[in-house]
């Protein structure tokens, strides 16, 4: 609408339909040099838009329903997920590159930080790979102690708002698949007999691409199932190839941890091999022998000033063999034990940064219900039918380069549907953070109350179904959405003179 200021010019307001359609136009344009094949390139259009707009979580029917596409398409969208014309790793590097170029990141000490953990997603079905017996690690009694389903690795970037957001930036399979993987090399007739990687290890490689990319030093925070050995020894493995220390690691330690100081030198040297660890330490027990020892800060954790004691010892721990930098930490009646690989940051950054990991949780949530990333149904009957009695699946039937490639392909299927879900989430969380203000504005709904001055992932969601239904005939005017049409029922134009 127009708005006159004295004799001046009118000046023209753009509407909020052309903004948020304009932003995402150029986020998803940008993908276009990941695609060998423009048709194949049309399709990632149609999906992405049926997955940010669309009303329900019936797999492609509801894209279908929701962007009024011919029937007749629905078996060349469910090819698009199987299909080898593009690479799902060039995908995953252009969207961190799009990410970084949109997102201003929340730091400590000037490094970005980055969130880590698995998701595991019941699934009953028989013929779907990577589906095993998994134990659920949470504590939630809602939740039964064993599934069958898949676990997801998921890589986050912490970005800075009002209200903080994690924006998903990678995520991968990360149990059951070690035999499909191996398929992988048969296919393409490389050397097998690659060592299993446990699920910890791939989610540290996950972020060990992420810095090999950008060359960023990164702050990167896990959980207490990380907590281990391995994740340790791989940051450090990943640090020395690339010479520097790049990926700082913050978890929190079990409660049972312990860990030993360093070894007394004595006065004369004793016979026989010298000891490697001194004194043992048991860290739960110092929350109450030591407790004069802590010194106090007040920390802003969770959106509020707290005041927090804490106390920060570099003592040697056994699994790696080498010294961590651990922070005891007590708020109130709770208590809590930080592990960090590096020795430069302060006690005060390192409880500061983990604050920030329950984020990565707040992102599965919207994932999972809002956007529906996991309601996906790929399967082959190539797959070993699945046993409720066994926790993995026998793969020594499978002998056919065909069947393999059957296998191969459904997995790639799963995590490209899952994938796609992430950006769609993405540049929900993005429309969020650079527009809240028209967003709101356009929200027809009813909140009881604004929990945050940034709209919700669902509140944009609605936004945007809304927008995209009323202005469905004036996506001809932007490069990319304009691909949507050519694939929509040649009734539609009708159907939108008699609803107008």
């Amino acid at each position: 609408m127009p708005i006159q200021i004295g004799n001046s010019t009118p000046i023209k307001i753009p509407e909020v339909s052309t903004i948020i359609l304009k932003l995402i136009n150029n986020i998803l344009g940008q993908f276009q040099i990941c695609f060998k094949r423009k048709e194949t390139f049309s399709w990632f259009i149609v999906i992405m838009m049926g997955i940010l707009v669309r009303t329900d979580s019936k797999g492609v029917s509801s894209i279908i329903g929701a962007l009024h596409l011919c029937p007749c398409y629905y078996e060349s969208i469910l090819h698009f997920f199987r299909s080898e014309a593009f690479d799902l790793k060039a995908l995953k590097h252009q969207w961190m590159l799009i990410v970084q170029s949109r997102i201003t990141p929340v730091t400590i000490g000037e490094k970005p930080i980055l969130i880590g953990d698995h998701i595991k997603v019941g699934k009953e079905a028989r013929f779907m790979p990577g589906v095993k017996k998994l134990h659920q690690d949470s504590e939630n009694v809602g939740k039964s102690e064993y599934i069958f389903g898949h676990q997801f690795g998921m890589l986050g970037l912490l970005a800075n708002a009002p209200t903080n957001q994690c924006i998903p930036l990678d995520i991968e399979l990360h149990d059951g698949i070690d035999k499909i993987t191996a398929f992988k090399k048969d296919i393409v007739q490389e050397q097998s007999g690659a060592i299993e990687e446990t699920s910890i290890a791939k989610m540290i490689q996950m972020v060990g691409k992420y810095v090999k990319a950008t060359k960023l030093e990164i702050v990167f925070l896990l959980d207490a199932f990380f907590a281990s050995a391995s994740a340790f020894n791989t940051v450090d493995s990943i640090n020395q190839s690339l010479g520097k220390e790049f990926i700082t690691l913050i978890t929190r330690a079990k409660s049972n941890t312990v860990a030993f100081e360093d070894v007394e030198k004595p006065e004369k040297r004793k016979s026989g091999r010298p000891r490697k660890y001194g004194k043992k330490v048991i860290l739960k027990n110092i929350f109450k022998e030591c407790f004069g020892s802590f010194k106090s800060a007040v920390i802003n954790l969770y959106g509020k000033s707290e005041t927090v004691n804490y106390l920060c010892l570099d003592l040697l721990w056994k699994p790696i063999g080498k010294k961590v930098r651990f922070v005891l930490v007590k708020t109130g009646e709770k208590t809590m034990i930080l592990m960090c690989s590096n020795f430069s940051l302060q006690p005060e950054q390192i409880i500061l940064a983990y604050s920030y990991r329950f984020k990565i949780e707040v992102t599965f949530k919207m994932l999972k219900h809002v956007v529906g990333g996991f309601f996906y149904h790929f399967w082959t009957k190539a797959m070993p039918k699945l046993s409720r009695y066994k926790t993995n699946i026998d793969f020594s039937s499978v002998t056919e380069l065909k069947d393999k490639v059957k296998i191969v392909a459904a997995t790639r299927a799963i995590e490209i549907f899952v994938f796609l879900s992430c950006i769609a989430l993405g540049v929900v969380t993005i429309l969020s953070i650079e527009y809240p203000e028209l967003i709101w504005k356009k929200f027809s709904g009813w909140l009881r109350t604004k929990s945050s001055p940034l709209p919700s992932a669902e509140v944009v969601r609605t936004v945007l179904q809304h927008e995209l239904l009323l202005n469905f005939g004036k996506l001809s005017k932007y490069a990319t959405l304009s691909k949507i049409q050519k694939y929509q029922r040649t009734d539609f134009d009708e159907v939108e003179k008699v609803s107008a």
